[in-house]
């Protein structure tokens, strides 16, 4: 019979639930958030109540505002919840925390939860009272100790908890509780009436306010702001990247050169004693919001031009940079001269490199420092009578074989002809006084200024620009966009990005004119608040500018020369320099090379950040340094590291390319990586779980990233990147982590963007036979003494101590050494057993060494005692010096990678349980007695083999494709045969492409000129990786190269670039952008220019000719389908006449050269014709054209096409006819055109 059940609300259900209900003590007792030690410790006249504490809290203490614990308050609990009646605590432990109420100001339940990881039914208090002191976790997220503790090592060293002492002390000293608190600020601005209180705990209760922050907006400009920012490396700061000897300049680049530091007499007089440019810039400041002033000097300093070895070094770095020489401000006042003391030390030195020529300065000087007629201090007033004197001054300069001139005529540049009277005769009078004294024939040269333009109204022969003049003329004035700081200033602002666009759009005028560029211009500081500033330069927007420049010198050339100007190299109290300074660094002379040779072009279209924690010396920062030096050195990448902290390896860093330091907690992180994102920097490889704080701000900015975790639970946890990891692996583009067992641990194994790469060996390691005799010496071992080796940082991670208690273990059987530093807490505590072991010569500590490749070639057996160790390079190092190696079970990657190898015969290895120190002791002497069994050479073999297995390279090119898969692959392989004279320029035209390439193969084919040795020096001069394939015997066919080429090829796409063609830098670039357009396209290619065996121009391009088969087709940028295109372009004759102007889809290219194997063994010069027509016979394939003449096709008059027997020629022009009429369908107009043709090649042969 079934019964009723009794409703939940009845009286006897309810006393049922009550008898078995825990009481309110047990619920406090349980809950783990009543420390009676602390209660009874606080209250002193509670000491007697020993277990009676809980009970006294919860029935008086609470009311009497006593504290259960140190985190909790009950009359703030009370206060800020006015429906709570009882026991505060008791309601906080029932309900409070799981409705987010908090306990104290600052423990904030809800966010600890969901940042830690808290057993199951425990209260987030609780976990935090427990392990505050064990680990760095933070109670808010407006707290943290890690940055306490390292800001404030007073507290660190004291052993205090970091919180309690902010709490107590710390915020009375005007101590940070994050890293983006200011308190000075904040009282200042918020706690001016209450100076005495805790700015933390008014910035939480009050953040959420309008108008509250948490230090100085970043928006909030003022002077002294603004001096120290100017006054630090900058984020486009850069050290200088000097050009390769072999780079191929563009143009002539000249920059004027101010002399004015070094003190004369004339100036002590006028402007007091010791004056030098440097007192002007002495009293530059800001005058207004983001004004780029003071600015400092940095590799030169303030630098006295009274020594030849200054020239020497600003001659050496102008080269370096691109610039072939200096214009120098010549000053001559009737037969005086001023500053005349660097000039005159050049010419007594003629051992510095330094081409230079001069510019008349022939202006008044005033104390208005513009040539104006007030204030005059010297004067111009060129009498007829000083004439041979001033021609004789500049003759005597112009007879310096390094004066710059173009053909035989020097070059003389005239400031202001327009203060010249009857300017036009003077000039006869002088060019006369130059043939007749000198046999000189200068070109005269006039500045464009004050508005003098045009060199014909003053008869002179050509101009030159001089920015700021006539640049900003048709540029508004930007002075009421910006914050003004000075109320006296009464300057003219410009938007530099405005002048850089107006200086581009300027018409070519019909003189002969030479463009200038100015990096900045800025002279506030000799016309203090009055001067004229062209805001808002960048290194990107100069290089725009005279990038444009050099492509117009090369278009309408300077008396048959290519030839721009920069204003100028040393102008500082005119913000218009070149020379390195403490903001930019020498970002500017980097620019300025990649504008002339246009290599790394800005408009770089694939670049990457690197992001790493810090730069300290350990796995995960090196192999972030390897990825950056390999992904520039073999595949061309622009690249920028991007680091959250500093540390010992940044010049490291900086040899391999920018860097800089960018904390996620800064206030302007997002508007930097917003700025990066805008020049190009659209992926990102997220080295780290350490790094992954900046995940956010990354991701808001739409940059996409790869994440490498190296790190494994028990590091997460006690670093505090459990939820950062977490977060990061959500937006990540891919996770990357090495090893299987990695990803299991890491709850990551089913994640739908998991990768598992294991990591390349980024240090070169082999076994060294005689290193090993040294070390083993070194150590007091014999031939039969067994060496077992452990290597890492010491501490108990890396399980050290396990490695100690090995030794002991091994009781005098073996030699132990660990090399790395050891953590100094871990030595003390270890201190008695280290003597000891050290004591008794068999266990060895060198300490942190560089040669650690040595050390493991002189050992016998590798041991890996970590606790947790995520795939530790140095295991890879062992095993590339042909050791065997044991390891923990479960530690990490490396247990599966000893098992991968289980079954190769030349290495031995095993993994033994974790933490079994006996059954590794027992492995080790296994495996050392096997190692030294085995003999040297064996070894040697071994440890070849297993390192061709770590190799960096393709690691990286993994790495690169996961971080940019949009990338086409692309293989670039140089052809070459005894062309050793074109080689390097052919190079040097590859590794400036602003597209990153897969790989680079110079094949060549048994030259028997210095080709090989060519090619080893410019790469070495370049830093590039290339392969170089030297052929036994020559092949003599260009085919068979092209299909050796594309064997050894692994590129999706292959460049075949003929060693004596060149390219424009864009080339590839241009042709991939091309090649995205047209899914299925195995072929891209564009129009060529030609220059013959000299490198003198041929022709601009080949338009001309293609006009004749293809009308007006290829005079744009087009898609055709493959038979379209043998249709219209190829059937009549071939239209891509250089292979060097095309990429092939390497695949189809290959199947292609199989198919038509047979016809390319007669055929001398309609083989790649035959070719093309085979890779594009098919329906579903297509080709892209670009009409830039991108393509340098050098023709020789001994080449094959000229060469080839004129009848033979015609038979193989008739037989790819016949091909194309038997396999496309042909119209009769096709037919006769190519009659005609054939018809049109016998008439020019006279056949």
């Amino acid at each position: 019979m079934l019964h009723a059940l009794p409703d939940s609300s009845s009286p006897a259900v309810s006393a049922a639930s009550d008898a078995f209900a825990p009481s309110a003590l047990q619920i406090l007792g349980y809950s783990g958030v009543f420390d009676a030690t602390y209660y009874l410790k606080s209250n002193p006249d509670l000491h007697n109540l020993g277990t009676a504490a809980l009970r006294h809290y919860h029935q008086h203490g609470w009311r009497e505002g006593r504290k259960p614990n140190p985190f909790f308050d009950p009359h703030w609990y009370v206060a800020q919840n006015r429906d709570v009646l009882g026991d505060p605590l008791l309601h906080y432990v029932t309900k409070g925390e799981k409705e987010g109420r908090r306990p104290i100001g600052w423990f904030d339940p809800g966010w600890y939860t969901q940042t830690y990881a808290i057993p199951q039914g425990m209260l987030a208090l609780a976990h935090y009272l427990l392990n505050r002191h064990t680990q760095k976790l933070k109670p808010i997220a407006e707290f943290d100790p890690a940055f306490y503790l390292k800001t404030y090592p007073d507290v660190a060293a004291a052993g205090l908890d970091p919180l309690e002492h902010y709490m107590i002390q710390g915020f009375r000293e005007a101590r940070q509780p994050f890293e983006g608190f200011d308190p000075v600020y904040y009282r200042k601005n918020y706690l001016r009436h209450a100076p005495d209180s805790n700015p933390l705990l008014h910035y939480l209760e009050n953040k959420n306010r309008s108008g509250i922050h948490s230090s100085c907006p970043a928006n909030e400009v003022t002077v002294f702001r603004e001096v120290r920012r100017r006054s630090a490396p900058g984020p486009s700061f850069e050290d200088f990247n000097p050009l390769p000897q072999s780079a191929i300049r563009r143009a002539r680049v000249l920059a004027y050169y101010l002399p004015q530091y070094h003190a004369t007499a004339e100036n002590d007089e006028w402007w007091g004693k010791g004056f030098t440019e440097w007192t002007n810039t002495s009293r530059a400041l800001p005058r207004f919001a983001d004004h780029y002033q003071p600015r400092i000097p940095r590799d030169l300093g303030h630098y006295t031009l009274n020594s030849p070895d200054l020239l020497d070094r600003q001659a050496r770095m102008a080269k370096a940079a691109g610039i072939e020489g200096f214009v120098f401000y010549f000053y001559w006042f009737n037969q005086k001269r001023l500053l005349d003391g660097p000039l005159e030390m050049l010419l007594a030195n003629p051992q510095i490199d330094l081409p230079f020529c001069l510019m008349w300065a022939n202006e008044n000087w005033s104390r208005r420092w513009d040539g104006s007629e007030d204030d005059i201090l010297i004067a111009q007033h060129y009498r007829d009578t000083d004439d041979n004197a001033l021609v004789d001054c500049f003759a005597r300069h112009m007879h310096d074989p390094r004066y710059i001139r173009i053909g035989e005529r020097p070059l003389l540049m005239v400031y202001r002809p327009g203060t010249i009277p009857n300017a036009r005769q003077a000039f006869a009078r002088w060019r006369e006084l130059f043939r007749e004294r000198h046999g000189i024939n200068p070109i005269f040269i006039m500045g464009q200024a004050f508005g003098d333009e045009d060199p014909h109204s003053f008869g002179v022969e050509g101009a030159i620009e001089f920015p700021p003049h006539k640049v900003v003329s048709d540029c508004r004035l930007i002075n009421e966009n910006v914050q003004i700081l000075d109320e006296d200033f009464r300057g003219q602002i410009y938007d530099y990005a405005d002048i850089v666009e107006n200086a581009l759009r300027q018409p070519s005028p019909s003189f002969p004119l030479i463009r200038t560029a100015a990096p900045s211009w800025d002279n506030d500081a000799r016309r203090q608040g009055n001067g004229l500033v062209m805001h808002g330069s960048t290194p990107e927007l100069y290089e725009k500018w005279l990038n444009g420049l050099v492509n117009l010198a090369q278009k309408h050339r300077f008396f048959g020369e290519s030839i721009v100007c920069v204003n100028a190299w040393n102008e500082w109290a005119e913000g218009a320099y070149l020379e390195p300074d403490v903001h930019f660094g020498s970002a500017y002379l980097n620019a300025t090379a990649r504008a002339c040779t246009g290599f790394k072009s800005s408009s770089n279209k694939v670049r990457l950040l690197l992001i790493g924690h810090d730069a300290f010396p350990a796995g995960a920062q090196k192999l972030l340094l390897e990825t950056g030096r390999t992904f520039r050195r073999s595949f061309g990448v622009d690249i920028r590291f991007v680091l959250l902290e500093g540390g010992a390896m940044m010049e490291d860093y900086r040899a391999v390319a920018p860097v800089e330091i960018l904390s996620p907690t800064s206030s302007d992180v997002m508007a930097r990586l917003n700025t990066l994102r805008a020049e190009g920097f659209e992926c990102a490889i997220l080295n780290s779980a350490a790094s992954s704080a900046i995940a956010p701000a990354l991701h808001n900015n739409a940059i996409t990233y790869t994440f490498l975790i190296h790190e494994l639970p028990h590091l997460l946890q006690s670093r505090d990147l459990r939820k950062s990891m977490r977060d990061a692996c959500e937006t990540a583009q891919s996770i990357v982590v090495p090893a299987h067992s990695c990803a299991a641990r890491l709850g990551l194994e089913k994640h739908p963007h998991i990768t598992i790469l294991p990591q390349g060996l980024y240090e070169q390691t082999t076994f060294n036979g005689s290193s090993r005799e040294a070390l083993r010496s070194q150590l007091g071992l014999n031939a039969q003494d067994l060496l077992v080796i452990g290597v890492g940082y010491a501490d108990m991670r890396k399980g050290f101590d396990l490695f100690l208690q090995l030794w002991r273990k091994l009781a005098g059987q073996a030699h132990c050494v660990w090399v790395g530093a050891i953590d100094p807490v871990l030595q003390d505590g270890l201190r008695t057993e280290i003597d000891h072991a050290r004591a008794s010569g068999t266990f060895h500590m060198p300490g942190r060494v560089h040669n650690v490749a040595d050390w493991l070639s002189a050992s016998d057996v590798f041991t890996l005692t970590s606790r947790e160790d995520p795939y530790p390079s140095v295991v890879l190092e062992a095993l590339a010096s042909g050791l065997p190696c044991t390891s923990f079970a479960d530690n990490g990657g490396i247990p599966e990678l000893l098992k991968s190898l289980q079954n190769d015969p030349t290495t031995y290895n095993m993994v033994v349980p974790f933490a079994d120190v006996r059954a590794m002791s027992l492995v080790a002497l296994e495996l050392a007695e096997w190692s030294k069994a085995r003999g040297q050479n064996t070894r040697q073999a071994a440890a070849r083999k297993l390192g061709k297995s770590f190799l960096f390279r393709p690691y990286a090119q993994q790495l690169l494709r996961l971080a940019a898969p949009k990338i086409p692959s692309i293989s670039v392989v140089v052809p070459s045969y005894n062309y050793a004279r074109y080689l390097e320029a052919r190079l040097v035209s590859i590794f400036t492409q602003t597209f990153p390439v897969l790989e680079i193969i110079v094949l060549d084919d048994a030259s028997e000129d210095n080709s090989i040795e060519v090619a080893m020096g410019t790469t070495a001069e370049w830093g590039r990786d290339v392969r170089i394939i030297k052929g036994r015997r020559s092949s003599g066919s260009v085919f068979a190269q092209w299909q050796k080429a594309l064997q050894q090829a692994q590129g999706e796409w292959v460049w075949i670039a003929e060693a004596d063609d060149l390219c424009d830098p864009h080339f590839l670039e241009k042709l991939v952008h091309a090649v995205h357009q047209c899914p299925n396209a195995v072929m891209a290619f564009c129009d060529s220019r030609s220059i013959d065996e000299t490198g003198a121009p041929l022709s601009a391009s080949y338009q001309p000719y293609c006009v004749e088969a293809a009308g007006n087709l290829l005079e744009h940028d087009g898609q055709f389908s493959g038979r379209d295109f043998l249709q219209t372009c190829l059937s009549e004759r071939n239209l891509v006449l250089n292979v060097s102007g095309a990429i092939f889809q390497r695949t189809a290219m290959q199947t292609a050269l199989r198919t038509c194997k047979k016809d390319l063994k007669t055929l001398k010069v309609a083989g790649d014709w035959r070719v093309y027509l085979e890779l594009l016979d098919s329906p579903d394939v297509g080709v892209v054209y670009v009409s830039d003449a991108m393509n340098i096709h050098r023709r020789h008059q001994s080449s094959s096409t000229h060469m080839l027997n004129q009848a033979t020629h015609l038979e193989e022009i008739n037989f790819m006819h016949e091909i194309f009429a038997k396999r496309l369908p042909f119209s009769q107009e096709k037919l006769e055109k190519q009659t005609l043709y054939r018809h049109k090649i016998l008439q020019q042969f006279g056949l």
